[in-house]
């Protein structure tokens, strides 16, 4: 899943690629702070009435963006605004329906309502950047999609401008989120009831539920001795692995949460108080600890690192790797002031992810159909109510994760039972004039009847579901499509040649998707390619090297010198050297004497330039080596996870998690090109991504300002269209310097 929020604002100082995901919730939350649109419920006069979105203010000229993939499901877009009690209010909507996955087993579907839209009447020449299937449908009845092909709408398109919510002087929008019964049954988990380990779709912070009277011991007590990267104090003398101090958790249940955030691996530790919240109780941040983790992995679980890689980052194996050691000692607070280690895999350590929603977080699913009055549009519920009537951040927070279903304020089938209570004496609507003014106002902005869905779903807070979502970051095929594009840029020697042409890509590009997009994805996850900018990186490489997503293996390689050690895989394994390691890497078996031959044979290749040497000696290699070889092209595992191994290997992450604007860098297409030929164009050139590229084709020329790499302006193309897909700001400056969401000409291969 790709998710973005539904306004784009840019922070107010800084660049908008650092700013945090805690951050840039809390600069929104901010934003949306209107007590008569508030989450999950609002005041009518005395009483709380469940509100299922929430109103976000925003300037009437900021565009309203969807926030994934989509198709419409219902719109309107109305002539003028409306009023309501001497009070203006606008009925344009989109309806989204998204259908997407958060893991391979986990397909999760959603729809995203955005209300109170800005009317015609008030575009002011801006009709143009709508949706053309409804942009000149202009009326006041709300519609369907008249061909559902033309109603396709991708994240970040503009679906309309912030209009009027029954206040003069400030225009915002009600937003939603919402899924059917049969859809949260599908992503939405219980934290509460697992007691051994949760989803296998594991993505974001990883958690540990820790009984009471667990032992904690002062130091790891199989960290390798030596003065390793793991010996070594940062900048600021904070040791990587600092002494703990040995004691217990007698008694006191612990809820620990563990996230690897760049090189740190940061740790809270949770507790549930007598009036059953859950405070911290203390964290630890190990410097150094996401950047080390390979190496930790080959020394903590040697026989099979690959395996061990996995309980570093999930708390866990998810694959078929496995290693002969089994423990996961890791440094954990467990009372004030104390911390120590505990191996985390020990049977009683229940073992979770964010997919598996933390109830003490605040996750919580409350039905109203489970309470009082399950027909009406009013909070029964005694603990949400004790909620909503506290004003502190827990209380707030609580609020937020709460998962809410009753029935939805945009049916009219059912007023009278909804609003029967606010009808009686001393209530806002006991008069039939405010009656019939009530009902009016809600049939102007009524749509259901078109949508086809149930009279109850279930609401989430939609600005902490997007947090929240935005961490899975798992492709699905037609997101992953959107990383190829339909014309290549490539250059015609190395580095940045005079000769670049411009030709559409092969009938073949983007066939690896649907057989490998899973491993991929997977291959991400355990291999901590899991932010956006990582993911840009490793896409901007592997789309070229692969010949736009078209093959696992280097094409024509027969004839190269270090045939038939050529490439192969996603970011492909070149020379024998790098396949040994990554079998080391899998915990396979290869005797030395294999080793110091193909090392033999492979220093004479190069010293010749000829294949010759490796080719003389390929039959007396053992079969399994060579199977092994094939299997990183033919197998989607070994070609994804082999990958990955290459990338940290590298550490290619290093560079990609520096941040920096791109350059355009115009050129004219040469005469020989299928497309535009003389043409002026551009690329755009990024110098951190420059950097992961020479990591991955070209070592030697890492800190040259012009390496002589392969591919170079292809890649940068590439990766001009994973930031399209992965980035949430506008990245690209056209000839005047203004920044755009896109590159020019863009367009995917669909």
């Amino acid at each position: 899943m790709i998710i973005s929020y539904p306004i784009l604002t840019m922070p107010s100082a800084g660049n908008a690629m650092e700013e945090s995901e805690d951050a840039w919730l809390a600069r929104l939350l901010a934003e949306s702070d209107d007590p008569k649109g508030a989450y999950p419920a609002r005041m009518v006069g005395n009483m709380y009435c469940w509100h299922g979105g929430l109103h976000v203010g925003a300037n009437s000229a900021t565009p309203v963006r969807a926030i994934a993939d989509g198709t419409i499901v219902a719109y309107r877009l109305a002539p003028k605004t409306e009023t309501y009690e001497g009070q203006p209010y606008d009925t344009s909507f989109v309806l989204l329906r998204h259908e997407t996955e958060t893991g391979a087993a986990t397909p999760v579907v959603f729809y995203s309502l955005y209300m109170n839209l800005a009317a015609a009447e008030h575009l002011h020449g801006r009709t143009d950047t709508l949706p053309a299937c409804y942009r000149t449908r202009t009326s006041p009845d709300a519609r369907v999609a008249d061909d559902p092909k033309n109603a396709k709408i991708y994240r970040r398109d503009i679906l309309g401008y912030p209009g009027s919510q029954h206040q003069t002087g400030r225009s915002g929008f009600h937003f939603e989120i919402f899924c059917t019964d049969e859809a949260l049954a599908r992503f939405f988990r219980d934290s509460s009831r697992i007691t051994d380990k949760g989803s296998a779709d594991i993505y974001g912070d990883i958690h540990f539920v820790i009984p009471g009277g667990q032992s904690f011991v002062a130091a790891h007590p199989r960290l390798p001795k030596g003065n390793e990267v793991w010996r070594t104090a940062d900048k600021d003398g904070n040791l990587m692995f600092p002494a703990g101090i040995a004691g217990s958790n007698t008694g006191q249940q612990l809820y620990v949460s563990v996230r690897l955030d760049k090189d740190k691996r940061i740790t809270i530790t949770r507790i549930r108080t007598a009036q059953g919240q859950y405070r911290e109780l203390g964290r630890v941040e190990q410097p150094g600890y996401g950047y080390a983790i390979l190496a930790l992995a080959e020394s903590l679980y040697p026989d099979n690192p690959s395996a061990g890689l996995e309980w570093l980052t999930f708390g866990r194996v998810l694959s078929e790797e496995r290693s002969r050691y089994t423990d996961n000692w890791q440094l954990v607070p467990y009372a004030p002031g104390s911390a120590g280690y505990i191996d985390l895999s020990q049977a009683g350590i229940v073992r979770l992810s964010d997919a598996d929603f933390p109830h003490w977080l605040g996750w919580k699913q409350v039905e109203e159909g489970a309470m009082l009055s399950p027909a009406d549009a009013l909070v029964d519920d005694p603990a949400t109510l004790q909620m909503l009537s506290g004003n502190g951040d827990a209380a707030k927070a609580a609020l937020r994760h709460l998962v809410v279903k009753h029935p939805t304020e945009w049916d009219i089938s059912d007023l009278d039972s909804r609003f029967a209570r606010l009808r009686k004496p001393g209530m806002p609507l006991v008069s039939e004039d405010s009656w019939q003014r009530f009902k009016e106002q809600a049939q102007k902005l009524a749509f259901w009847q078109h949508t086809g869905l149930p009279r109850a779903v279930w609401h989430f807070h939609p600005l902490q579901f997007i947090h929240h979502m935005r961490r899975a970051l798992w492709l699905s095929a037609n997101e992953l499509k959107q990383a190829v594009p339909a014309r290549a840029i490539r250059g015609i020697g190395a580095g940045i040649p005079k000769k670049i042409v411009y030709e559409n890509a092969r009938p073949s590009a983007a066939r690896l998707v649907m057989a490998n997009k899973n491993t991929l994805n997977a291959s991400w996850r355990k291999y901590g390619i899991t932010n956006r900018a990582r993911l840009a990186a490793f896409l901007g490489n592997s789309v070229q090297e692969t010949g736009w997503l078209r093959s696992t293996s280097e094409d024509e390689p027969d004839g190269k010198w270090y045939a038939p050690w050529y490439g192969r895989g996603f970011l492909p394994l070149t020379h024998p050297g790098n396949y040994i390691n990554y079998w080391k890497f899998r915990g396979r078996s290869i005797g030395s004497t294999v080793s110091a031959q193909l090392a033999r044979a492979h220093a004479r290749a190069n010293e010749l330039r000829s294949n010759v040497p490796l080719l003389s000696i390929e039959e007396s290699l053992p079969s399994t080596i060579r199977q092994w070889r094939s299997e990183i092209a033919s197998m989607t595992y070994d070609a994804a996870d082999s990958a990955g191994y290459y990338w940290l290997r590298n550490q290619a992450y290093k560079e990609a998690d520096e941040i920096a604007q791109s350059t355009r860098r115009a050129f004219n297409i040469h005469h020989s090109s299928q497309l535009k030929k003389g043409a002026l164009f551009a690329f755009y050139e990024n110098v951190p991504f420059r950097r992961v590229a020479c990591i991955v084709n070209l070592p030697g020329h890492l800190e040259r300002k012009a390496p002589s790499l392969n591919g170079l302006v292809d890649r940068y193309h590439a990766y001009g269209y994973a930031q399209v897909l992965l980035f949430d700001h506008p990245t690209f400056p056209n000839a005047a310097g203004v920044l755009q969401f896109k590159p020019e000409d863009y367009e995917w291969k669909k």
